[in-house]
């Protein structure tokens, strides 16, 4: 085969390597020489599906400058793979689904990684290396379905409110609320909770979102020309919102989702920061994004001061 000059992504899967996504060779063997070639590229995605892969195998990619996602799925990696990875500077994604070798015991080698998302299905991955994920600082998911980890397990790590585990089989929807809610319990501040205070804020945000969905609604009809979409945009921030417009949001910057984007709401818990402060969280029923919306008291009332999705941690976004 005549391998091209640059290449950013290598995928195999059922005897066809593809680089960058269009140029396919037949090789039905990932032997060490091309695995040397393969990370000789400046490549920033390297995946392989249903292949015998060793630990050994992987060795030519140790210290890899630009890989941030890399793959091996199905393979016969052990924890010993995990020293590969950890000197990869610039590694979010790590995928090593059906790797039933890989326990956790190596995690902790990941622990000066930037790594935000691992996905570790159908591994052997228990108790004691869920909590070892725990070590990798910015990691925000982990998918942990059909593993050995026990719900006693994933209750282990609640004092971590930056980490989000992913499973959709191994345990019920009431068991993962039930865990999310003990993560925010656990992340709380030690002030006690007005619970006037909070009802009021639920209040104001209850009349925010039916706002923010019947002014969706109108500019689904009338569009951005309309002469009316900004007054009323801006008299819901007058009467709700305490933030200072930011450029590239709302209400400087004329955007709606056609679903509403507050539409299925729904109120999960309360956080007192101070006596003028506190956090509402809500998420939203239908893509079950997590928000957290920060009430402040102006006057005798409270307004909305920002608002956070729960993406990589909490992250301010716009209203």
């Amino acid at each position: 085969m005549e391998w091209p000059k640059r290449v950013r992504t290598a995928d195999w899967e059922r005897g066809v390597l593809t680089l960058d996504g269009e140029k396919k060779f037949e090789i039905s063997e990932l032997t060490m020489e091309l695995m040397e070639r393969l990370a000789g590229y400046t490549l920033v995605g390297f995946h392989v599906k249903g292949y015998p892969m060793s630990d050994e195998r992987l060795t030519p990619f140790a210290g890899h400058k630009s890989m941030v996602n890399f793959g091996v799925e199905d393979g016969v990696l052990t924890d010993a793979c995990f020293h590969v990875f950890s000197a990869m500077p610039k590694l979010r994604y790590l995928l090593l689904d059906g790797n039933i070798a890989i326990h956790g015991s190596g995690l902790p080698a990941l622990k000066n990684c930037k790594l935000d998302l691992l996905t570790m299905g159908r591994t052997g991955l228990d108790d004691a290396g869920l909590l070892q994920a725990v070590s990798i600082p910015k990691l925000s998911h982990i998918h942990i379905d059909h593993t050995a980890v026990t719900y006693g397990g994933l209750l282990a790590i609640a004092g971590n409110n930056r980490i989000e585990p992913v499973a959709h089989v191994q345990f019920s929807k009431e068991q993962m609320e039930h865990f999310s809610q003990l993560q925010r319990e656990k992340a709380k501040k030690t002030t006690q909770l007005d619970e006037q205070a909070a009802k009021e804020c639920r209040k104001v945000l209850s009349a925010f979102f039916a706002e923010m969905t019947e002014w969706e609604q109108y500019m689904e009809q009338a569009g951005f020309e309309d002469t009316e979409a900004v007054p009323r945009l801006l008299a819901i921030w007058e009467k709700y919102v305490s933030e200072k417009p930011r450029m590239g949001y709302r209400p400087l910057g004329l955007s709606y989702s056609a679903q509403g984007t507050y539409k299925g709401e729904q109120f999960l818990d309360a956080e007192q920061i101070t006596r003028n402060k506190l956090y509402i969280y809500t998420r939203e029923k239908n893509s079950g994004f997590d928000r957290r919306f920060l009430m402040k008291r102006v006057g005798e009332d409270w307004m909305i001061d920002a608002v956070q999705e729960r993406l990589d941690g909490w992250q301010r976004v716009g209203l």
